[in-house]
């Protein structure tokens, strides 16, 4: 949303903010149709019905390609990944993650209690970030 008004930016996460009931970021799929219009958009329900499945569709395919990468990371498929390896891989391959992006990361996924970055449990927040 960079790229939009700054004014509409505010208004479109105020109506947001109304329907996000557990202040979590999250709102409840049927309540996008009343969001939008709150809004002054009028899609009809089969141009929402649309919108939400091919947004839905691209986030499963992003939770597919994440998932696949951390099992590529994972050799021995132990469902988890060492801080110090997913930090070696992401800062050196691809587009490198800076230190500070790569200790915000690891900060918000490594399990404190055994220092292990199990990522099923992020491979969708990862893929709603994108």
């Amino acid at each position: 949303m960079s790229n939009l008004d700054p004014n509409l930016v505010r208004k479109i996460k105020s109506a947001f903010t109304v329907f996000d009931q557990t202040s979590n970021g999250t709102c409840d799929v049927r309540e996008i149709g009343t969001v939008i219009r709150s809004l002054g958009v009028n899609p009809s329900e089969e141009q929402l019905r649309e919108k939400i499945f091919s947004s839905n569709a691209a986030i499963r395919n992003d939770e597919e390609e994440i998932y696949r990468a951390f099992l590529a990371l994972d050799a021995e498929k132990k469902g988890f990944l060492l801080p110090d390896d997913l930090k070696r891989f992401m800062m050196t391959e691809g587009e490198p993650f800076s230190q500070e992006e790569m200790d915000e990361m690891l900060a918000a996924c490594t399990d404190t209690s055994d220092n292990r970055v199990y990522y099923e449990d992020f491979v969708s927040l990862l893929a709603a970030n994108e």
